[in-house]
């Protein structure tokens, strides 16, 4: 039998985990974020995203022009028609994604994309999506507790009242 204690308790522990995993899914987000821009400097970082992105068919953290909006790669020097993507602050931003991003059957090319930038070419789907889907396929066991509460309830209740009709009825 289910007692008022274990009940609060089980209501408590989904609340908590609730919440841990909304903590989790939020502080994923903001590193991935953050790590784009790492992508031309850190070698671990750029094997994260090449290898997350192509096993998960995901690109960018929310969407795949996410990378034109970040400096991930260096300029080539023999490139002088890319000069024009050098930011004031002497930052390469060009509107195109890395390799890792590139559907199946589309061609890619980083320095000859950022001309007539084509997201279609990339990945639809946000690497955090994948991310926060997982966290939450966690987060529906608190629905399982829900339900094991629930039936401990109803359990309690069916034995209390078999308890009192059986000592409250005289037997003759």
């Amino acid at each position: 039998m289910v007692t008022a204690v274990e009940a609060v308790v089980l209501i408590c522990y989904c609340a908590n985990l609730q919440y841990t995993l909304q903590t989790i899914s939020g502080e994923v987000e903001n590193i991935l974020t953050a790590s784009l821009c790492k992508y031309a400097t850190n070698k671990n970082w750029r094997l994260f995203w090449n290898q997350f992105q192509q096993h998960y068919y995901c690109c960018g953290s929310y969407q795949n022009t996410d990378w034109y909006q970040t400096a991930w790669v260096s300029p080539p020097s023999s490139f002088s028609l890319l000069k024009k993507y050098t930011q004031h602050n002497g930052k390469f931003i060009i509107p195109a994604a890395p390799i890792s991003c590139c559907l199946p059957d589309a061609i890619c090319d980083t320095f000859t994309d950022c001309e007539q930038p084509d997201p279609e070419k990339y990945y639809q789907n946000s690497c955090s999506s994948i991310i926060a889907n997982q966290i939450n396929s966690i987060s529906y066991t608190r629905y399982s507790l829900y339900a094991i509460l629930v039936i401990q309830i109803i359990s309690a209740v069916v034995k209390y009242e078999g308890y009192i009709e059986n000592n409250h009825n005289p037997k003759l």
